[in-house]
């Protein structure tokens, strides 16, 4: 029999039959927009460090540990994956402005020579074209190849041209002609050479140039230059594109073989650096590129096949400027559709007023005459939203969500928008949550998908990083303190074992060395953390908020629970008010001992001389008495040490209709 006190107040007012009221699951995880007296019985008030398995039920989240060695004693501003040809794969790690790498997953790295970013500055990776594209939207483009040989984007300096001179063409002068020569690198052009002496008369069209009749133009070398770019025109900045030479050739007879191409003219910026841009993106055969530094409204799209990477007219590439002098400006790119499935490179563009937009477009080619030219074709989508934090954009199942001034937001296809895209608010249970992000800091947001959990670090109150919230897209269930860590970045990586094993790597702001993520591991790098889960405050009749219910007993059941885990009841007593009632800590155990293998007597117990088997509890149940009348209850699971773990079953109380009434303090009286 349970324990009652002998105050006659404490024994129930009813006889009914005894009730049970219980929380299973908390599939609808954490929200922090409803006051904790509404919340549902399948949410949560706060889950810090916890984390839904199986049919929503809690259970701490999982550990961290360091992976690997440190590179150097700099803290870490970018760190990917790059796959060799042959499948094996590296680490490459910047720190310090240096880049590194490491072939035997992690455990030594080796610097690379060549090239190096500014210190600080975080940097993104873009493989394709069995290179690691490397930027910090501040320093050129550095290349990876799998060597220790960095290639870096040099700029090289445009040719000095000569006065043209002519063979024949020696009748009145009809035409002056204004040639113009670009040096070109594996990476764009430079600005086109200047027209020497005005240019040179002629007394008939190019069309009618031959063999006899020519213009012979030359120029002085460019060191770096692997071909030469020859533009032809007779009006100042409108010097049209007729041929190209491979270096070292530094001459070109004009015999009017080739047509003028008036969709591209001779370059007047130099592009032999390439984009020192801030994100890129692998779309189809082509690397686009947003964020740039020196073109702040630019999306550069580069040569397609042997030409990826390439960001010169003269290799297939092309660019578009999104309405240039506007506040809106390119931050991201990736490869996703339209309504209708049709795949379109989508641009998220930031602005002052935290709105922002997405644009979407494809290429396309167009011709004039015998001339084949790209033409980028962009659309803005009507009513969308965009992003300021270019690494919170995660690609979940198919859809796209992503950070947005205070709010999660999600780019994808709605039942009720037939061959639309829509962008929609879907953070709104912890929006308080979100308000918490410090807007300067947003920028610095990251996001990844993996095992149907989508994590996103977030700057709360804070300059940096300090907590990764988990969206959990099986049950659309938030959880804003999934991990009490913000980190800056995380990646995929495969390691090089027998047992190719996937790893969920990061690392935090500061950090010299790479983190792990992973159910393996118990506690944060051997140190335990705090993890709290409270639920709603439950009312015991959820059509009569003024009922009671003669509570007997507090009961709970957590599956596999290791190490000291605390639960705390508190609730509305018909005598105090809201108060805790109890608490009590569990100790499971851990393991069960078959009968010994030692002998009782001359005879055997068993037959077998093997050890003993042992496994873990697989069901704890627990209760403790409570004798209360209450209105409404909470519960309270935390635990602080490092072999702490459960997945939460049932928290319950049980008892019987009180027909008390109210308590007296409730009734309001007349003055």
């Amino acid at each position: 029999m349970p324990q009652i006190d002998n105050d006659l107040d404490s024994f129930p007012d009813s006889t009914e039959a005894n009730r049970t009221l219980g929380q299973e699951n908390f599939s609808r995880g954490v929200i922090s927009l409803i006051d904790e007296s509404k919340l549902p019985k399948n949410a949560l008030k706060q889950a810090d460090n916890i984390t839904l398995a199986e049919d929503g039920a809690p259970k701490v989240r999982p550990g961290v540990d360091w992976y690997g060695t440190a590179p150097s004693a700099f803290a870490i501003d970018g760190a990917a994956m790059f796959v060799m040809a042959d499948d094996t794969v590296h680490i490459v790690c910047v720190a310090g402005g240096t880049i590194y790498r490491s072939i035997n997953d992690g455990f030594s790295w080796t610097a690379c020579t060549g090239a190096t970013f500014t210190s600080g500055k975080k940097v993104d990776f873009e493989q394709a074209n069995n290179f690691a594209y490397m930027y910090n939207g501040w320093d050129n483009i550095i290349r990876y190849d799998g060597t220790l040989v960095l290639a870096v984007y040099t700029p090289i300096l445009t040719p000095v041209a000569n006065a043209p001179t002519k063979v024949g063409l020696a009748g009145t002068t009809i035409r002056t002609y204004r040639y113009r020569v670009t040096a070109v690198n594996a990476i764009g052009y430079t600005i086109a050479s200047t027209v020497v002496g005005g240019g040179i008369g002629v007394d008939r069209d190019r069309k009618s140039f031959n063999d006899t009749n020519y213009v012979n133009f030359t120029w002085a070398a460019s060191v770096g230059a692997v071909r030469y770019d020859v533009f032809v025109g007779t009006s100042a900045g409108a010097e049209n594109y007729i041929d190209s030479l491979d270096a070292p050739s530094l001459s070109y007879q004009d015999k009017g073989l080739r047509d003028e191409n008036v969709a591209i003219q001779a370059p007047e910026e130099n592009t032999t650096q390439g984009p020192r841009c801030g994100d890129m993106a692998l779309i189809g055969s082509r690397l686009y590129a947003t964020a740039d530094r020196d073109n702040p409204y630019r999306v550069l799209i580069s040569g397609s096949d042997k030409s990826i990477g390439q960001f010169s007219v003269g290799y297939d590439s092309t660019f578009v400027d999104l309405q240039e002098g506007g506040q809106y400006k390119p931050v991201k790119v990736e490869d996703y559709r339209d309504g209708k499935g049709t795949p379109l490179a989508t641009v998220w563009c930031k602005s002052k007023d935290g709105k922002g937009c997405i644009w979407q477009g494809t290429l396309e080619r167009a011709n004039v005459e015998n001339i084949t030219f790209l033409v980028p074709n962009f659309y803005r989508l009507p009513g969308s939203r965009g992003t300021d934090a270019p690494n919170s954009v995660v690609n979940v199942l198919n859809d796209y969500v992503y950070y947005n001034s205070q709010a999660m937001f999600n780019l994808g296809s709605r039942a009720q928008y037939l061959n639309l895209l829509s962008t929609d608010e879907i953070s709104a249970n912890i929006r308080p949550d979100m308000k918490k992000i410090r807007q300067s800091a947003a920028a610095g947001i990251a996001g990844h998908f993996q095992d149907a959990k989508l994590y996103i670090s977030v700057p709360y109150d804070s300059d940096k990083n300090n907590n990764t919230i988990i969206f959990d897209t099986e049950r659309k269930a938030w959880l804003p303190k999934g991990f009490t860590l913000g980190f800056e970045r995380f990646f995929s990586y495969t390691d090089n074992s027998d047992n190719k094993k996937q790893h969920l790597l990061c690392w935090k702001p500061g950090d010299v060395r790479l983190t792990e993520i992973s159910e393996d591991f118990r506690g944060d790098y051997g140190a335990a953390f705090n993890t709290s889960l409270i639920t709603g405050l439950i009312h015991v009749n959820t059509r009569n908020r003024f009922d009671f219910l003669w509570c007997e007993e507090a009961e709970f059941e957590f599956a596999q629970p290791q190490g000291k885990v605390l639960v705390e009841l508190s609730g509305i007593t018909r005598e105090d008010g809201f108060k805790k009632i109890d608490e009590k800590t569990i100790n499971p155990s851990t393991e069960k001992y078959s009968w010994s293998t030692s002998q009782w007597t001359t005879h055997p117990w068993t037959n077998t001389s093997t050890s003993v088997v042992s496994y873990s509890e697989p069901s704890t149940k627990r209760y403790f008495n409570v004798q209360r009348d209450i209105n409404a209850y909470q519960y309270r699971v935390t635990t602080n040490s490092i072999n702490s773990d459960y997945i939460l079953r049932t928290l319950q109380v049980n008892g019987t209709s009180s027909q008390a009434g109210k308590p007296r303090e409730w009734e309001l009286l007349e003055e």
